[in-house]
């Protein structure tokens, strides 16, 4: 028998300890393994492998505030929140820029002419119609013009 065999044995419970990451409060984290998306966290103390998984930045689930500028037009002012992170999945990472991103179309594709109110209602309609899918919810719209 090796006089190293030994060795490592007391070194692996430090190793299991240092998979152990605290997600905050009302957030959660996205895990990378080998560059690609495995998991979303959520709230609360949880083990990832130690040295495969990266974490991503904490990302807020509520009180997500965009201000939605299209040139000329209309600009529109968003409040959003994370209803399901695991449905985001990826998307969590570059969750604003994809509210953004489908909050313009959204907005060239409505009507011109019409009430302000209507407008935000059929804005903040439509896009609930196309983020339900990623688990995510438009709480409250205002269009300025």
């Amino acid at each position: 028998m090796s006089p190293l065999l030994p060795l490592p044995l007391p070194l692996a419970p430090l190793a299991w300890l240092t998979g152990f990451r605290r997600v905050p409060d009302n957030s959660v984290v996205t895990v990378h393994r080998f560059g690609r998306f495995v998991r979303a966290l959520g709230p609360g103390w949880r083990w990832t492998l130690p040295g495969l998984d990266h974490l991503g930045q904490p990302v807020c689930l509520i009180g997500h505030h965009l201000d939605i500028r299209d040139g000329d037009g209309p600009h529109a002012e968003l409040y959003y929140q994370i209803l399901d992170p695991a449905q985001a999945g990826e998307a969590l990472d570059r969750v604003d820029a994809l509210v953004t991103d489908q909050a313009r179309d959204a907005l060239a594709t409505l009507p011109a002419g019409d009430a302000a109110p209507s407008l935000a209602d059929a804005l903040k309609a439509e896009l609930n119609r196309r983020l339900s899918r990623l688990g995510l919810r438009v709480i409250r719209c205002a269009l300025h013009a």
